[in-house]
């Protein structure tokens, strides 16, 4: 599994795209960098399948411990970790954050039409954050593959103030 990045597609600055093409493998317990335009997030692998290609990692609650201001050079704290679990799998030759959404049913939308907001039973369709809940016949849950670069064994905050 070789990851490919493209600069000024995938990532816009150079550590990022070099960082971004390599061929690292999950580990559990070690880190995990998510290459972002020009920032990094990092990560902690929980679980890896036994071939490889479904990765559970969870993101640092990373803490800034030098005293460098805006400066290229930063260091973190990596010790206390979030909550959330996101699943990323290796599919299309690339590795891709497994997302799930809940979506009106393109029937149920078709019924209430463009005006949903005024639909009788509309606010009953989502619970008291706002989120679309899921409903049988009117909601469904639809999965996007969304590409990300990683590098995986390496744990890395960076933050541009560039930008």
């Amino acid at each position: 599994m070789i990851q490919k990045s493209k600069i000024m597609k995938d990532t816009g600055n150079l550590m990022n795209y070099l960082m971004g093409n390599n061929s690292s493998i999950p580990v559990v317990g070690k880190g995990a960098t998510i290459l972002h335009w020009t920032d990094r997030s990092a990560y902690e692998v929980m679980n890896v399948s036994s071939d490889l290609k479904t990765v559970v990692i969870r993101q640092c609650r990373a803490k800034r411990i030098d005293t460098n201001a805006m400066s290229e050079s930063q260091e973190y704290d990596y010790s206390e970790l979030s909550d959330v679990d996101i699943t990323i799998v290796w599919k299309y030759k690339a590795w891709r954050e497994v997302q799930k959404k809940i979506m009106f049913t393109e029937k149920y939308f078709q019924t209430i039409g463009l005006n949903w907001h005024g639909s009788p039973d509309s606010k009953l369709c989502f619970d008291n954050n706002g989120e679309l809940k899921l409903i049988d016949g009117k909601t469904h849950v639809v999965t996007k593959y969304n590409k990300i670069n990683i590098l995986w064994g390496v744990k890395q905050e960076y933050y541009d103030f560039s930008f």
